[in-house]
């Protein structure tokens, strides 16, 4: 019998979905509501815009892509953290430093992504901060400590 450790595939599924929530939530909240710099259906048309491009901007059924994508993404670097974290038993012993640094990590490859699909622009001081916020406090600590205590603590 496999002890709960050694399978992360339900934690990581739960844990990336909660991250891509919250994510998602605080996202919205700063960019939609406060800060007033796109819709919410510009939000997710520029999730989709990473898989189609700029044509995303003038296609309503990419919002319906970029939820998905999002929820997808968000998902696999949550499995991607749980299959980490049991191979590396440090990682569940200390969640906040790990999800602070995986979130950095997450952040910086939805950059790259961003570079090749052609989308990327130059973020200015807001949107940096706010993406290290919300990549660090509200997709990666919580995905390392849904991680953790799923997993249990390593004997």
């Amino acid at each position: 019998m496999r002890s709960q450790l050694q399978t992360p595939y339900a934690p990581g599924v739960i844990a990336g979905a909660l991250g891509g929530i919250l994510i998602d939530a605080y996202l919205l909240v700063t960019v939609v509501a406060v800060a007033h710099r796109t819709t919410v259906a510009g939000f997710y048309q520029f999730v989709a815009s990473s898989a189609i491009g700029r044509a995303a901007y003038g296609e309503p059924q990419a919002v319906l892509l970029g939820i998905a994508l999002h929820a997808s993404v968000s998902i696999a670097w949550g499995l991607g953290f749980a299959y980490i974290a049991t191979r590396t038993p440090q990682i569940v012993a200390r969640p906040l430093t790990s999800g602070i640094v995986y979130g950095i990590v997450v952040m910086l490859a939805m950059q790259l992504v961003e570079v090749a699909a052609n989308v990327y622009t130059l973020p200015d001081t807001f949107t940096l901060v706010n993406s290290l916020v919300a990549h660090t406090i509200f997709f990666g600590i919580p995905i390392a400590y849904v991680v953790a205590r799923r997993l249990g603590t390593p004997s």
